[in-house]
């Protein structure tokens, strides 16, 4: 997979998230699997040469680029990204594969007396699984709550929303350390389809 510089093939079928720089649909794809898919999109305004990226848009996308190599089963798992200039507005996309609900709306749907035992024991080791293997390639989530823990209708849970992650190696955050500064434009590219070089400081 490549960072695309053109929308990538689906139909956005309802909003199902909303946040302070962009919103998350239900989405299906056109032609080949027809496959349900969650698409991300963060619509950044402004002179984007200037003020740049959100870093945490940054983290997310190579952070979940370099765990696709691995396709762990508790890991959600980004599908495709692309990025179009609309005048003054810069359309980031991430397509990641859709999961029904996450853990809040999973217990809400449980009976008066709670999940049974088996199912609790289940969602923990799933989400300990996907911890360990986060935490075995120095992955820190950093925002771990019910809202970013999805399960699905099969009972499969997965991980997800990195932007607040960091991967630590020799001391090295994977972006600078500047808090909400962003990063410059330009450095998008080389830190979406190299994910050594999100380490490097602008």
């Amino acid at each position: 997979m490549s960072f695309r510089h053109e929308p990538p093939g689906f139909e956005l079928l309802a909003e199902v998230g909303k946040g302070s720089y962009g919103k998350v649909f239900k989405a299906r794809e056109v032609g080949g699997e027809q496959r349900l898919l969650a698409v991300k999109k963060f619509n950044i305004r402004g002179d984007t040469s200037e003020t740049g990226i959100p870093p945490f848009v940054l983290r997310e996308v190579a952070l979940l680029r370099k765990m696709r190599e691995f396709n762990h089963p508790n890991i959600v798992r980004l599908l495709d990204t692309s990025v179009v200039q609309l005048g003054r507005i810069l359309d980031l996309t991430l397509v990641l594969e859709y999961v029904d609900q996450d853990l809040s709306a999973y217990i809400s749907k449980a009976p008066a007396s709670g999940l049974g035992r088996d199912a609790i024991k289940d969602v923990t080791l799933q989400l300990l699984r996907g911890l360990d293997f986060l935490h075995a390639n120095l992955v820190l989530h950093r925002d771990l709550k019910p809202e970013n823990v999805l399960v699905s209708s099969r009972g499969e849970v997965k991980i997800a929303d990195f932007g607040l992650a960091r991967i630590y190696g020799f001391n090295v955050a994977l972006t600078p350390g500047v808090g909400e500064e962003r990063v410059p434009c330009a450095s998008v590219p080389l830190v979406v389809l190299i994910p050594s070089a999100a380490g490097l400081r602008w």
